[in-house]
């Protein structure tokens, strides 16, 4: 049965706005939601969706169904960085060989304390990553802004957390410093003005560096659902800031006026084609370049050629996008090494780093010429 099933799904591929109808009018999908499902829908950007991201908007939208957006943080995390489950070795050597000759202590209460939505060997598996990460932050110079993170956005969605020296720690808290600490390293952030993010998950990094780089003004680029957590996210991050949700805007000069009047701008993706050239000073695509079609990766890349100065990628070094075959193309395979993303011509590679976590995907920035 598994096996037909496999073929009816290679041949009929899930879609999300099929199982979206039957959802809709749920008690927990607001009014906003349902208006930023409906719109994305109805969009260019709907076709840009991976096989990969159907399937795992399906499961991000039942649990939005059934617990609603306070519940984000132990429930449709789990499909964007909150790890709950170490599935590969290789994922930690870079961060084990850093601790080789840090020892630490581990508080018993912390590292066996269950976690809501998880199972125990999942809340076990989270806080003791919890410990790893944070030592590893702690000899890096983004250490010192581990405190300007706010609790209440990175663990106000329920979001599965430990103590360590009496901070309240996520890995989200600690990944988006990791992030930002390599950003910096590779542009130095305090001489930009604009950065634009494609694929912002919950809006972790974004509040991260705001909340370090207060001058910068923000684009965020999405699909959903994703583009409405971010959107809640960040209103309740920075109450002071103008936060635009632009998503329904379709002439150019409009689009770019509401940009400039905004120091937080949320679009879809196929707006990205009424962007001005150069207006960016830099773009991210933070772990997600690598679940998408090699056609839809090179359509970002056109635009980006266009739009932006300098452009900022994490990927893994290797991966099988899941979902990606067909009865009609084989798997999708990205190797950065062997060339499968196609980097253009006219971008100059001026940074390439490991990650510490996961430490087989690659840090990767890039100068665009004209």
């Amino acid at each position: 049965m598994r096996i037909i099933n496999k073929l009816i799904n290679r041949v009929f591929p899930k879609r999300f706005d099929t199982y979206w109808k039957k959802i809709e009018d749920s008690q927990n999908i607001d009014d906003n939601l349902r208006h930023i499902t409906n719109s994305f829908i109805n969009s260019a950007s709907y076709k840009l969706v991976s096989n990969y991201w159907h399937v795992l908007n399906i499961s991000n939208y039942k649990s939005l169904s059934e617990f609603g957006i306070k519940k984000y943080g132990s429930t449709v995390a789990k499909n964007y960085y909150t790890f709950s489950t170490i599935y590969h070795d290789v994922w930690f050597a870079e961060a084990i060989n850093n601790l080789k000759d840090t020892p630490f202590k581990i508080d018993s209460d912390e590292v066996f304390k269950k976690q809501n939505q998880f199972t125990l060997e999942e809340s076990l598996s989270y806080n003791y990553l919890c410990y790893i990460l944070f030592y590893n932050l702690k000899k890096t110079n983004s250490f010192q802004h581990l405190n300007k993170l706010s609790n209440k956005t990175y663990l106000g969605f329920d979001d599965p957390h430990i103590k360590i020296d009496n901070i309240n720690i996520t890995t989200d808290k600690i990944i988006s410093l990791l992030d930002y600490e390599k950003i910096n390293k590779a542009f130095n952030i305090k001489k930009l003005n604009k950065i634009l993010e494609i694929g912002a998950g919950s809006g972790r990094s974004c509040e991260a560096i705001l909340s370090i780089e207060k001058h910068l003004k923000y684009i965020i680029c999405d699909i959903v659902p994703a583009i409405y957590i971010s959107y809640n996210r960040l209103k309740l991050a920075f109450p002071n800031k103008k936060i635009s949700l632009l998503i329904d805007i379709n002439n150019k000069i409009e689009l770019e006026e509401k940009i400039e009047n905004s120091d937080i701008a949320f679009i879809f993706p196929h707006q990205l084609e009424m962007l001005n050239e150069n207006s960016v000073d830099l773009t991210l695509a933070i772990d997600c370049m690598h679940e998408m079609d090699k056609s839809t990766i090179q359509y970002y890349f056109k635009l980006f050629s266009h739009f932006t100065k300098n452009f900022y990628l994490s990927i893994w070094k290797k991966t099988d996008v899941p979902y990606s075959k067909n009865i009609l193309r084989r798997k999708n395979k990205l190797d950065y090494e062997s060339g499968d993303y196609a980097i253009p011509e006219n971008w100059n590679n001026i940074f390439k780093e490991t990650i510490v976590f996961p430490s087989n995907m690659l840090s990767l920035g890039f100068k665009i010429n004209e």
